[in-house]
């Protein structure tokens, strides 16, 4: 018997979309996922959606693995669980910003990528694979399609909402709280739409920086409280995995006016206390229309492509785990081969060296003629792997 490498493991994905379940509970299950980064997944936390990525052993229940790795057991019942192949061409189109509130949205990309890095080489290879082909992909539809039109974020959503609530836009104050991606997204949206921009972030050069492209201020953290006192309206798109607008700043300011606060961050980032003050007007990503800014036509092409992609990356997969098996398939039958010849050469010794090539000739050709269809429909069809190691005796 021969031992081969095989596939033990298979992608899954766990997800809990904004669709699926209110912030309150992405919330829970984004804080509750340390545990299972530590067990080689890859966690992606963004504004409207909390994602898993992992490879499991073939015979382990995914959602079993999860309730045992997360401690939110009350939103469990609410994720979505994808295998393999399906959590693959979910991968995919994540990367492409097709299961985005906004189809197409860029920022997606970035944020995956970002992930992906921060995990390194801790990941197994078969999950690191399947993120750099979808990164790869989703750069790909971004140049060659429509998709590198889309210019909406979630950024520009938030200020949208933010403007229809505040009067007198044109004229208003209006503080952005975080100059992260979205944060600065945000204040390029402001750009020319509000009397006055204002910047607040832990990073005092990312705040000046933000500021300055769209003629705004920066402001230090330190001095948070003056710039709520001077706002109209507040989108808070701090990365902090934490509350920064707490009950005690926002009260004095709500002492004087109403205040319209757009919360986008993922948890968020004003504290629960806060959010029912008097004379808050407070909204959440929840809160956000979404919008497509490419045509259905588009939409669906991009989704064809990535189910395309993501099968062409599994297929890719596994013909490299059906390689080693119809290696050892080679192997074993020409083992086979000249143990057989070589007995039968030593009852036939009155053959000339002639007859005893053709006696040779012969039996390999019959090793060949017995290992073509077999080899050919592994590599056709590269899942049969498992079913030809126990048909030919091979070992995993």
């Amino acid at each position: 018997m021969h031992t081969v490498d095989v596939i033990t493991e298979a992608l899954v994905s766990w997800s809990l979309h904004q669709r699926d379940a209110p912030i309150s509970a992405r919330e829970r299950l984004a804080a509750s996922l340390p545990r299972a980064v530590e067990r080689g997944a890859l966690a992606l936390i963004t504004c409207h959606r909390v994602e898993v990525f992992a490879c499991l052993p073939l015979l382990l229940e995914p959602r079993t693995w999860l309730r045992g790795t997360v401690e939110a057991p009350d939103v469990l019942d609410a994720v979505v669980v994808r295998t393999e192949p399906a959590a693959v061409n979910h991968l995919f189109r994540v990367a492409a910003g097709l299961d985005s509130a906004i189809p197409g949205e860029r920022q997606i990309l970035g944020q995956l990528r970002r992930a992906y890095a921060a995990r390194g080489t801790r990941l197994p290879s078969r999950l690191s694979a399947a993120v750099e082909r979808a990164l790869h992909h989703g750069r790909l539809l971004r140049a060659q399609t429509p998709l590198g039109s889309v210019t909406r974020s979630i950024g520009s959503l938030a200020v949208d909402e933010l403007l229809r609530q505040v009067p007198e836009p044109a004229g208003a104050t209006v503080l952005v709280v975080g100059a992260g991606e979205v944060g600065k997204l945000a204040v390029r949206a402001l750009r020319r739409r509000v009397g006055q921009i204002l910047v607040v972030s832990q990073s005092g050069g990312s705040a000046e920086r933000a500021a300055a492209d769209a003629g705004g201020e920066a402001i230090a953290l330190a001095n948070i409280g003056r710039a709520i006192d001077a706002a109209d309206g507040i989108i808070s798109a701090a990365d902090t995995r934490g509350s920064v607008l707490t009950a005690e700043l926002l009260t004095v300011r709500l002492e004087r006016r109403p205040l319209v606060i757009v919360d986008i961050a993922m948890p968020r980032s004003v504290a629960a206390e806060a959010r029912v003050l008097e004379g808050l007007h407070y909204r959440t990503v929840d809160d956000l229309g979404s919008e497509a800014s490419v045509s259905g036509r588009v939409i669906a092409e991009c989704e064809e492509a990535c189910r395309l992609a993501a099968a062409e990356f599994i297929d890719e997969s596994a013909a490299r785990d059906a390689a080693p098996v119809i290696a050892a398939l080679h192997a074993q039958a020409e083992s086979l081969r000249r143990r057989q010849l070589d007995r039968a050469l030593r009852k036939l010794g009155h053959l000339n060296h002639r007859d005893r090539e053709v006696v040779a000739g012969l039996a390999q050709a019959l090793a060949r003629g017995l290992l073509h269809a077999p080899t050919a429909a592994l590599r056709m069809k590269p899942s049969r792997a498992g079913a030809a190691r126990d048909l030919f005796g091979i070992e995993p």
